[in-house]
């Protein structure tokens, strides 16, 4: 999104992130934040954050905005990293543009858990099946540094209860990017990905080091990496 005098940049942003074209008027944010999941802005933060002010509700539902500066040198998640403003703002740098990333989970130093859940899952079952995995490998919730789980779970209510409760950052992953990753395939290619726990818990992990394969606990699925 940007002006129509910048028209040239946009057609270049939403070619390389096969997005569309919208130009910016007032009161367009609370029309684009319900209905698309990422924006990426080719304007001043000052205008965006003003705009977005309005309609922000709660990390879980509000979309992935980015912001790209004038000079096309930066690119700055200003909210949503749960759901893959980091992601698009490190893809840019493909065009040239240095991600601005400032979320603590992308500096500190952990475990990595990803998650694959049934529908309709509980909190305690997703709490149970993640204290198990961990004990299993003799760690604990102080040595995770954040989980991960595929974006088609990013509405299920026991697992964002679950990670809520324990004040871990839950960060989603796209089926698009996880079918990208070189990866082994199992079961989960019935929702279309190839895996869903280990490519999440490797996704983020600084050392693509999976140190618990996939573990099945009722109907949850774990696995570790760091």
């Amino acid at each position: 999104m940007g002006f129509e005098k910048d028209r040239e940049k946009l057609k270049k942003i939403a070619k390389f992130l096969n997005a569309d074209i919208v130009i910016y008027r007032p009161g367009i944010f609370g029309d684009l934040m319900s209905k698309f999941d990422c924006i990426v802005a080719y304007m001043p933060t000052g205008i965006v954050v003003r705009s977005i002010c309005p309609h922000i509700k709660s990390k879980w539902v509000d979309p992935a905005i980015v912001v790209i500066d004038k000079p096309m040198r930066f690119a700055i998640p200003l909210l949503g990293a749960h759901h893959r403003a980091n992601t698009i703002a490190e893809k840019l740098r493909a065009l040239g543009l240095t991600p601005v990333i400032t979320t603590s989970a992308e500096f500190s130093d952990g475990l990595c858990i990803g998650i694959g859940c049934r529908k309709g899952i509980s909190s305690d079952e997703i709490l149970k099946a993640i204290h198990s995995a961990l004990d299993e490998i003799g760690a604990n919730l102080d040595d995770v540094r954040l989980i991960a789980t595929i974006e088609l779970k990013k509405n299920e209510k026991g697992l964002i209860e679950a990670v809520d409760s324990i004040k871990k950052p839950l960060m989603f992953i796209s089926a698009e990017e996880i079918n990208k990753m070189d990866i082994r395939e199992t079961k989960a290619t019935m929702i279309g990905v190839k895996n869903v726990a280990e490519a999440c818990a490797l996704f983020y992990s600084k050392k693509k080091e999976l140190i618990l394969p996939k573990r099945v606990y009722g109907g949850v699925t774990v696995a570790i990496a760091r």
